[in-house]
């Protein structure tokens, strides 16, 4: 049986303050790890993010969290249609700076020449199993640990896919693709 708790006035219905040792420690870890860094390491990273398409925040996330430097970008399938790419995407590819590129498709259709000159290498992958396969082959083809790449996808199975291979980050293809 639950204990029904009554609500005060004043009370803003948000979560109790949590004032205990280890909350206190896990908060001043967290203002450390994201105070501002020197100039020079900064800018680095805002070029880093920019190459790869991304911001600032979601890039020194993963460089915190991870502990490495984002090269590669995996395309589930679905978010690019190789036929005729959106003009969001065409722009937002001919942003990417040196990174490598994986895209994944569903089929093996005709694809336009601005995509295949623009990917260093294709997959076919209908399926959870067979995305996390193509991405395993990708990485291990450029000497590359997983968790240096990321993926841009739009379903639950592409992110459950980017989790399975080790990816150091998801990113919603809407948010990703936003100009």
């Amino acid at each position: 049986m639950a204990v029904e708790r009554r609500i005060g006035i004043g009370h803003n219905l948000g979560p109790p303050l949590d004032m205990s040792w280890s909350a206190w420690l896990w908060r001043r870890a967290h203002a450390k790890a994201w105070k501002t860094p020197p100039r020079e390491i900064a800018m680095l990273r805002i070029r880093r993010a920019e190459r790869l398409g991304l911001n600032y925040r979601d890039y020194t996330a993963v460089v915190l969290d991870r502990g490495v430097h984002m090269d590669a970008i995996v395309f589930a399938p679905g978010i690019i249609i190789p036929a005729r790419p959106a003009a969001p995407v065409q722009e937002k590819l001919a942003r990417l700076g040196d990174c490598k590129l994986l895209l994944c498709r569903d089929d093996d259709g005709p694809l336009h020449t601005a995509i295949r000159d623009r990917f260093d290498d294709l997959a076919v992958a209908r399926d959870p199993d067979m995305l996390v396969s193509a991405i395993d082959r990708f990485f291990r083809a450029r000497h590359l640990p997983p968790r240096a790449g990321f993926m841009v996808g739009a379903q639950r199975w592409h992110e459950r896919a980017a989790e399975d291979a080790g990816l150091s980050l998801f990113k919603p293809a809407m948010e990703y693709f936003a100009p």
